[in-house]
């Protein structure tokens, strides 16, 4: 692993950070940690890497790699189980960890996961703290993303001041795991208002207003939520459907959430229309699509032109 001249100085190399996923989301969060520290990077996708090192990063080969160079490592990764992989694999963190390493998971992951790993790490003296994020790859640009932080108090004030370069709405939802759990709750309820949208702005466009007209005044009535009001007329009533979330990882998130509702023994009835909903148009589109793009399934199935062809 080589630095570049300007950061081979034992202090530079100490305060240097990690980060492990470099996708849609955590390209965006790892983007904002590099105007303030100096990053040492892996991913599988090399444009991603390169671009990164463009940007003034360092690429490690591997996720050991990053582990032997930093003491505080982020992972932003589909699921949980990557970030079992990544932590506990063949090249993965674990092998090269110093004790006293803090590892800032950002995945929307599973909560009794997240807490397994974390006694699993702690025998080793390795923290891990769950810090997903919402607002979007916009929000995480600008940051003014939420991050929702389980943790210990002692392990929430070491990683809060460099959680602050990304965003200063930081949030101490309870110890390890509650992180987790909080973003599930964002995410049933984010999921249950998008088909909620869709089919509220469906019915009046088939009734003769026009979708941007029904936005609007949905938007200053008391019918408005944030997906109404971040998302239809920027996005989907324009085509766009694009905004860096899967419908694969948005049924992930909400079938997560609804595991939790039963192993919690809360009942998620709206959760569980949501996530059949999701099922059907991620068996229509595939995993890869965008998680809009339900909303052309919407219009097929009402009439609709909400969506322009």
């Amino acid at each position: 692993m080589t630095f570049p001249a300007h950061r081979r100085t034992e202090e530079a190399v100490r305060m240097t950070i990690g980060y492990v996923g470099l996708g849609a989301m955590g390209g965006a969060l790892a983007a904002r940690l590099l105007r303030k520290h100096p990053l040492l990077v892996h991913d599988k996708d090399r444009d991603t890497t390169a671009h990164f090192e463009e940007l003034g990063a360092v690429v490690a080969r591997s996720a050991a790699e990053v582990a032997s160079g930093c003491d505080t490592i982020f992972l932003c990764l589909p699921t949980s189980d990557h970030v079992r992989s990544v932590v506990f694999g063949r090249d993965g963190l674990l092998g090269s960890a110093r004790p006293g390493t803090t590892i800032i998971d950002q995945t929307t992951g599973d909560p009794h996961a997240t807490r397994e790993m974390a006694e699993e790490l702690a025998r080793h003296e390795v923290t891990l703290v769950d810090a997903p994020v919402s607002g979007g790859r916009a929000g995480a640009a600008a940051g003014t993303i939420a991050i929702m932080i389980g943790a210990s108090a002692t392990g929430f004030a070491r990683v809060r001041p460099v959680l602050g370069a990304i965003s200063p709405n930081v949030f101490h939802a309870g110890p390890v795991g509650a992180g987790h759990t909080i973003k599930l709750v964002n995410n049933l309820l984010s999921g249950a208002q998008r088909f909620l949208a869709f089919e509220g702005v469906a019915l009046a466009a088939k009734n003769g207003i026009d979708p941007r007209t029904a936005v609007e005044i949905l938007q200053a009535s008391g019918g408005r939520n944030a997906y109404l009001e971040r998302v239809m007329i920027p996005q989907v009533v324009e085509g766009r459907l694009d905004i860096g979330f899967t419908l694969g990882l948005a049924h992930k998130d909400v079938r997560l959430a609804c595991e939790l509702g039963g192993d919690s023994g809360v009942p998620t009835p709206y959760g569980d229309l949501t996530l059949s909903l999701l099922q059907n148009a991620l068996d229509e589109n595939g995993a890869g699509a965008q998680v809009d793009t339900a909303a052309r399934i919407v219009d097929r199935l009402a009439g609709t032109r909400v969506v322009p062809s």
